[in-house]
């Protein structure tokens, strides 16, 4: 794995409520557990390791959808440590790739939830994809931390923005009917008008 450092701060959140808000609202399917400790995501894949957690981890969308074989795949996630100690991301890998090459200094302060995308401090890139990997399937993506351990997720290509903005198809539901034509104006079965609608209806049936 070809690793490059740089000295860079990166933008620490606390993790209560952003973490929990980011659980919340994971469940994905095709998610293969490594672990019992393992959750599913909607969009992307989380997994949990000690006091580290990967949230919704995915692979960059791409305009088809979908990524040709030899093609480099760009990682968004966020990484939150519940623990009190700082924590480092010290290796990622992946078999459906010949290499994952992360830039920055991946290390995670305690009570923080940090993003990792293209437009921050630390990136990750899986490149020379395989295989083709098309949109819906999924690849495994292990995380290796200097103290939590290891974590393998099974990471997804990301929802579309087209996909999730997408107006729905509409239906016209037509407006309950006033009356019943079984029962009378006061609402009760065999009163005098409940018993002339019924005749009227019969006599109509008749015709």
């Amino acid at each position: 794995m070809a690793r490059t450092a740089r000295l860079a701060s990166l933008r620490l959140i606390p993790v209560a409520g952003v973490a929990l808000a980011l659980a919340l609202s994971g469940c994905a399917a095709g998610q293969i557990s490594q672990t019992a400790q393992q959750v599913a995501a909607i969009d992307g894949a989380n997994g949990k390791i000690g006091a580290l957690n990967v949230l919704d981890v995915r692979i960059a969308a791409t305009e088809d959808g979908s990524y040709a074989a030899g093609a480099d795949l760009p990682l968004k996630l966020w990484i939150s440590n519940a623990a009190l100690k700082q924590d480092a991301l010290t290796s990622v890998s992946s078999p459906a790739a010949d290499a994952v090459n992360v830039t920055g200094t991946a290390e995670f302060a305690g009570q923080t939830l940090v993003p990792i995308g293209e437009d921050t401090d630390v990136t990750i890139t899986l490149s020379g994809l395989k295989e083709e990997l098309p949109y819906g399937h999924s690849i495994p993506v292990t995380f290796s931390f200097k103290q939590a351990g290891d974590i393998t997720v099974n990471v997804p290509i990301e929802i579309p923005t087209e996909r999730e903005s997408e107006a729905r198809d509409t239906v016209n539901v037509l407006p309950a009917e006033e009356g019943n034509i079984w029962f009378g104006e006061e609402g009760h079965e065999g009163s005098e008008s409940g018993s002339e609608s019924r005749a009227e209806t019969s006599a109509e049936s008749t015709h």
